[in-house]
């Protein structure tokens, strides 16, 4: 390993800081939990303990002829980010929204890493892979999703049976092999409860499957008020 100047140590954490901004830059105008300065924050951490690391080896193996492992401090960092990346999920109804953002946390860690080490050209790589993967990857995903599947946007309003409903939509999806996803409620002021889902059918029989469960909903007792728009491709 070559001697770690202070030169060395700036275009490092550079290095580092590029990456931060690159990637929480993204998911800061995407509006999603962890931004600019916390990922700017892991990649500069990340890179810290490395340049620790690679410090420890160069001066112990000065004085004593042999040095402790670098990577040890490293892999430290790849196992403690989870706890951060834990922070950013967060449950919404049924489904589960931030997984993008804590495994981005962990991509820019590892990258914090290489830049610590000074694997330039692998931070270079990384980085535009990691980017181009938060940035066009949107599109791509949305477009398998609505592949060959229809869905619909539904909106109920509904009395205290609400748990009732909960139940009989659970029994549907599972009925008609539908999937839900997006699913919430909230109160109003008239005492009453408005939940919204959408629900995917992936059958061959698409707009009858669809017409069937919106049917056999509907007479779940207890709603007041039900709409829907749908999306079948």
């Amino acid at each position: 390993m070559e001697h770690i100047t202070l030169l060395d140590m700036v275009l490092r954490l550079l290095a580092a800081m590029a990456i931060g901004i690159v990637v929480g830059g993204q998911r800061t105008l995407t509006a999603h939990p962890a931004g600019l300065r916390t990922h700017t924050l892991v990649a500069l951490g990340s890179c810290i303990v490395m340049l620790t690391g690679c410090l420890l080896f160069q001066d112990t193996k000065l004085m004593y002829g042999t040095g402790p492992d670098p990577a040890r401090l490293g892999a430290q960092v790849i196992n403690g980010i989870g706890f951060l990346g834990a922070g950013t999920i967060l449950r919404d109804g049924i489904s589960v929204r931030g997984l993008t953002t804590a495994a981005s946390l962990w991509s820019v860690a590892c990258l914090g890493l290489a830049a610590g080490v000074g694997y330039y050209k692998l931070v270079v790589v990384g980085c535009i892979a990691l980017f181009v993967t938060l940035t066009c990857f949107d599109f791509l995903q949305e477009k398998l999703r609505q592949d060959g599947h229809s869905s619909l946007d539904t909106q109920i309003e509904c009395d205290e049976h609400l748990s009732e409903i909960l139940v009989r939509l659970d029994q549907l999806t599972e009925r008609y092999f539908a999937s839900l996803s997006n699913l919430s409620f909230r109160r109003t002021s008239h005492n009453t409860y408005v939940l919204t889902f959408r629900v995917s059918f992936q059958t061959k029989d698409r707009l009858f499957v669809q017409s069937e469960f919106m049917r056999e909903l509907a007479k779940t007792p207890g709603i007041l008020r039900m709409d829907h728009t749908g999306n079948v491709t």
